[in-house]
């Protein structure tokens, strides 16, 4: 599942531009994500300029920042 921290996003819209499924979707300053749809890729969460996003899988929250470990 995608994790969105709303607190750290800048509402750039660099989510909604790499998102393979089109379930992000930015209004306003707005974001919301089809967690039914969501295939949980990751592009997402790579395309963050600031990390606002993380995927949390088998209880484990997995940042942008660990890029070459675990699920990255």
């Amino acid at each position: 599942m995608i994790l969105f921290y709303e607190e750290l996003c800048n509402y750039c819209g660099s989510c909604v531009a790499v998102c393979p499924e089109n379930v992000i979707n930015l209004v306003d300053i707005h974001l919301s994500i089809d967690r039914e749809n969501c295939t949980d890729c990751a592009k997402c969460i790579k395309g963050c300029p600031i990390g606002a996003l993380a995927l949390e899988r088998k209880g484990k929250i997995y940042y942008p920042e660990y890029e070459g470990r675990g699920l990255f």
